[in-house]
């Protein structure tokens, strides 16, 4: 997969170069035209052609799937106002490894977690953190995990946006 950016005439040549030599599955052209898209996914991320400019917004299906691991997407879920959990030295000493039975569930949400993050940079700290107790998963990294995925109902979203600029002095 691999999105390009250019003038549509040039978008045009070289998809036609690509098509003389490959057998190709084209995901749609993003542009201001009446023919062109506004909104496309390209590695399930959205991609959205507005007025103003563009947006790009991460997997949200990545953010649902990863509240539903934790049983955090029913209602009522208290959201926190940031993802990372600082345990003290106490938690630490006294932290106990989970049960044999819950290490494949935690190292699969940590995953899910830091490939959310790729795209976003408020969870890249926290499930980094996380990611680092997956060999041996304890009582306070799945806290963490749960602050993380609590984090992210009051935050499930994030877009990026690109406003058009004007480049000034060229004639």
């Amino acid at each position: 997969d691999f999105t390009t950016v250019g003038p549509k005439c040039e978008l045009d040549k070289f998809e036609a170069e690509l098509e003389s030599k490959y057998e190709l599955k084209k995901g749609g052209r993003l542009g201001p035209g009446p023919t062109d898209a506004k909104e496309l996914t390209v590695l399930n991320r959205v991609l959205r052609w507005t007025s103003a400019g563009i947006e790009y917004e991460a997997d949200p299906r990545q953010g649902e799937r990863l509240l539903e691991g934790l049983h955090l997407d029913g209602a009522g879920v208290k959201p926190m106002a940031t993802p990372g959990l600082k345990p003290n030295v106490e938690h630490l000493i006294e932290d106990k490894l989970l049960s044999a039975e819950c290490h494949t569930q935690f190292r699969a949400l940590a995953a899910r977690a830091n490939y959310l993050a790729q795209d976003r940079p408020d969870l890249q700290f926290a499930a980094k953190e996380v990611c680092r107790f997956m060999a041996a998963p304890t009582e306070t990294s799945e806290a963490a995990l749960k602050r993380l995925g609590r984090y992210l109902v009051g935050h499930g979203r994030c877009v990026y946006t690109y406003p058009f600029q004007r480049a000034e002095g060229i004639e």
